[in-house]
C-alpha cells in the first residue's frame, strides 16, 4: 500500500526547511530591530472566531467538530486570532497601546476545484507577518510599509512592486451604486475582470462609473489627478488626502519606482477599513495586509474596537521568487567519529561528546555500524565531513581529513 500525503498538505525535507529558516530567521531580526514580539496562537480555533464577524466566508476555512458538538476550524490566515487573543486585554489607556506582534506558523484553507464544494481540497501555506494593534493614522500606515519593505530589501528580493489601495474608500464608492449591483460590480473588481464588467447588463450609467472605477489604477499620481476630475470625488476628500499623504511618504523613501495605487483592490478577506496592499514580484503575490479598525471590536466582550494594521508574507511564493539565492545545499557536519571495533564503542561515544563541548561547538556524527573504511570515507564525502576521528580501544585517536 502506497500512503500518499493528502491533496494540499506536503512534507519539508531537510533542504527545504534550511531555505524556509533562511528566509524566516531574516523576518525575524527584522521584526524584532522595529520592536516587534513574537506571539503563537493555537491552530484550531472557534470557526466563530475564524469567520470574524462575517468578514471571511465559513466556505474557505476547514471544518471539524470538537466536544459538546462545538464546531472548530484550522486557522486560514492569523489576523482573526491575534485579534481575538488580544481584544480584552487592551485598554484605552496610552500605556497598553500599540501592540507590535509578529508570527510565523502554517495556515489551512478550503480550496474549491470548479466552484464545488464537494470537490474541495485542502491547501496548507505559510506565512509570516506582523500586526500593529491599537496604532492608528498616517505614521501606523507609514511604519507597516516601511517594514515590510524592510523585509524584502532583508530577505535580497528584486524587483517588487507593491500595490496600493484603501478598502474604505473604494467600500464607500461601491455603495454609491444601486444595491442589485453592488456584489456582480465588487467581483468584477476583485479579480480585475473588465470583459466580466463590459458585458454586465446593467444600465449604461452605472457600467460606465464602475470602468471609472476599475480602470483606477497606475502611476499614483496619475491616478489622483484622474480621481480629482470626478464630480463624485469631492464627497471622499479626506480618505483621498490620506492615500495621497501615505504616497508621498513612500515616495520620499525612495519607493516611487515600486509603487502602484489600485483603488479598484479589494482583498480577500473582508475586514479590511482602510489601506490594503499586495507586493507582487514575477507573478507571485508576496505580501499582502491591510488596515482593520473595527475587528478588534468583533472580539471585545463590549464591543470596544481599536485601530490596526498588518501584513503577512507568503513564505511559498517568497520561496520560489528566491530559489536561485537561498542556500542550496544543507549544514554539513564538522566531524564523523568512527569506533573501528565493538571494544572501542564507549571510548568513541566520550570523544563524541568532548568534540561536541569544546569551544568551537562542532556538529559531530557517529558512525552506526563496522563498516570498512572505504565505504565510511565514502560516506564522509558525500556528506561533505571534512573530518573523520578513527577511535581504536586502548590507542590514541587518529584523525584523518578528507
Amino acid at each position: 500500500m502506497v500512503h500518499q500525503l493528502p491533496i494540499g498538505a506536503k512534507d519539508l525535507l531537510p533542504l527545504d526547511v534550511a531555505q524556509k529558516r533562511w528566509i524566516e530567521s531574516r523576518l525575524q531580526n527584522v521584526f524584532q530591530s522595529w520592536g516587534y514580539q513574537r506571539i503563537i496562537t493555537p491552530t484550531l480555533e472557534r470557526l466563530e472566531t475564524l469567520t470574524a464577524g462575517g468578514t471571511v466566508q465559513p466556505e474557505s476555512v476547514i471544518q471539524l467538530y470538537g466536544s459538546g458538538m462545538d464546531v472548530l476550524g484550522l486557522r486560514p490566515e492569523l489576523t482573526a486570532s491575534i485579534a481575538r487573543a488580544y481584544a480584552a486585554r487592551l485598554s484605552r489607556e496610552v500605556t497598553n497601546c500599540p501592540q507590535r506582534l509578529y508570527y510565523s506558523a502554517n495556515v489551512f484553507r478550503r480550496k474549491s476545484e470548479s466552484g464545488s464544494p464537494l470537490l474541495a481540497s485542502l491547501q496548507e501555506y505559510y506565512q509570516s507577518g506582523v500586526e500593529l494593534l491599537g496604532g492608528a493614522g498616517l505614521l501606523a500606515d507609514g511604519e507597516i510599509l516601511l517594514l515590510l519593505a524592510e523585509c524584502l530589501k532583508q530577505v535580497e528580493l528584486t524587483n517588487w512592486q507593491v500595490i496600493l489601495g484603501d478598502a474604505g474608500l473604494t467600500g464607500t464608492l461601491i455603495e454609491t451604486f444601486p444595491s442589485q449591483y453592488r456584489e456582480k460590480i465588487r467581483h468584477c473588481l476583485a479579480h480585475l475582470d473588465r470583459i466580466q464588467l463590459e458585458n454586465l447588463e446593467i444600465p449604461d450609467a452605472v457600467k460606465e462609473r464602475a470602468l471609472q472605477l476599475i480602470d483606477l489604477r497606475g502611476r499614483p499620481q496619475a491616478v489622483l489627478a484622474r480621481l480629482s476630475t470626478f464630480a463624485w470625488a469631492s464627497e471622499l476628500s479626506n480618505a483621498i488626502n490620506h492615500v495621497k499623504s501615505l504616497v508621498d511618504l513612500l515616495e520620499s523613501a525612495g519607493f516611487a519606482n515600486a509603487l502602484v495605487l489600485d483603488l479598484s483592490l479589494v482583498q480577500t478577506f473582508d475586514y479590511y477599513t482602510g489601506i490594503v496592499f499586495e507586493v507582487v514580484c514575477e507573478n507571485h503575490v508576496i505580501a499582502q495586509g491591510g488596515r482593520y479598525d473595527r475587528l478588534l471590536g468583533v472580539y471585545h466582550p463590549q464591543g470596544i474596537t481599536y485601530p490596526s494594521i498588518g501584513f503577512c508574507l507568503n513564505l511559498e511564493d517568497l520561496h520560489q521568487v528566491l530559489l536561485t539565492t537561498l542556500p542550496q545545499s544543507t549544514q554539513t557536519t564538522d566531524y564523523l567519529v568512527v569506533p573501528c571495533t565493538p571494544q572501542a564503542t564507549h571510548l568513541a561515544f566520550v570523544h563524541a561528546d568532548q568534540l561536541r563541548t569544546s569551544a568551537e561547538r562542532p556538529s559531530v556524527e557517529l558512525e552506526l555500524a563496522f563498516r570498512s573504511e572505504q565505504l565510511i570515507r565514502d560516506y564522509a564525502r558525500s556528506r561533505g565531513i571534512k573530518q573523520i576521528a578513527w577511535v581504536r580501544d586502548g590507542e590514541a585517536i587518529a584523525l584523518e581529513k578528507l
